[in-house]
């Protein structure tokens, strides 16, 4: 098979996979990591330090000090396109699929880049400091805007894998940005869903669901001024929480200095509880926005959701996409409330 990444459609339900042979030849540092919990025993510096920046490609966006070179020290965060990346934006031509085949393929196409979060050695997103974490949520707008210049591409996923049972393969804290000619199944299954609501009543359902959680409170975690943090109704995992914004808003990108500031905030504060609760487990985040170029649509709303890897997925997790948790949300919700500081937890 070409080395060259390929997107590839399953014939039956229609779900697209990256087949992505480059992928293996990534570093991975982490080693002998229980299952469900972090640790940090790799080597420094490892690629993301600074003074290793000849071994990332050469960065499109940083926070750097006034008079510091690009792609050298002095920066507080980087953007750089991944090493070892899973689409390429070289990999033939523009994205096209002809229905009607059973297996369809098409060039793995697309824009695969790590927001490197931070120049410390940390493997705890919770270290950085309020203005690091801060920016981690203003590079993620700055990267969406550009990206949306692209035509071809259709969706951004930005998400974060804390941990190696998470994911991760390098312990340095850093989050992925990879862009898609396609729009994922996922998010279509919200923007479809979302728009029945919408049809049946006029409303949107992420306004609906967090006037109803702010009514209820079992569910509530934490919230602030214009940010709700809520256990999920449904979760896939134990401890699974979503943020999101209490104005309607279904494009992050739109999102203000203020506003990303409030918000990772607020994460920050309850990933500090989660992982007071669980141990330290690995987790995974998600930001889940409107397509790339979208207008505002009344019936969408982004949002961030968390997913803690307290267990891991089998059979029928993995054969139906049907899966088990052992803790209710709203037990899950009163534990994480617990572990918040007194004068940190929502009254009523």
């Amino acid at each position: 098979m070409s080395p060259e990444p390929e997107f590839r459609r399953d014939p039956v339900c229609g779900r697209w996979a990256v087949v992505a042979p480059e992928r293996s030849h990534r570093p991975i540092t982490l080693e002998g990591v229980e299952p469900r919990h972090r640790r940090n025993g790799e080597r420094r510096p490892c690629p993301f330090c600074p003074g290793q920046e000849h071994d990332t490609p050469d960065e499109v966006l940083a926070y750097r000090a006034s008079g510091s070179a690009p792609d050298g020290p002095g920066w507080q965060l980087r953007v750089v396109p991944n090493k070892f990346p899973a689409v390429r934006p070289d990999a033939g031509g523009a994205f096209c699929a002809v229905e009607g085949m059973v297996f369809l393929t098409t060039p793995g196409f697309g824009r695969a880049e790590v927001v490197v979060e931070c120049a410390e050695h940390l493997a705890d997103p919770t270290a950085l400091n309020p203005q690091q974490f801060t920016d981690v949520f203003r590079a993620y707008r700055e990267r969406l805007v550009a990206l949306a210049g692209d035509p071809q591409l259709a969706y951004a996923a930005v998400f974060k894998n804390v941990g190696a049972e998470a994911g991760a393969s390098l312990g340095h804290t850093h989050s992925q940005i990879i862009s898609l000619p396609i729009v994922p199944e996922a998010i279509w299954a919200e923007l479809l869903g979302s728009e029945a609501f919408h049809a049946r009543t006029g409303r949107c359902v992420f306004c609906d669901l967090a006037a109803r959680e702010l009514a209820d409170g079992e569910r509530v975690v934490a919230r602030s001024a214009n940010f709700l943090a809520v256990t999920a109704f449904a979760p896939r995992y134990a401890y699974e929480f979503w943020v999101l914004p209490l104005q309607h808003s279904a494009r992050y990108e739109a999102i203000t200095d203020a506003r990303a500031s409030e918000l990772a905030g607020l994460i920050r504060r309850v990933l500090v509880a989660l992982d007071r609760a669980q141990a330290e487990p690995a987790y995974n985040w998600f930001l889940h926005t409107a397509p790339l170029r979208s207008p505002e649509l009344a019936h969408y709303h982004w949002h961030i959701e968390v997913l803690p890897r307290t267990a891991r997925p089998a059979g029928l997790e993995w054969g139906y996409g049907c899966f088990i948790t052992t803790v209710s949300p709203e037990r899950a919700a009163a534990e994480l409330r617990g572990a918040l500081p007194p004068d940190e937890r929502p009254v009523g």
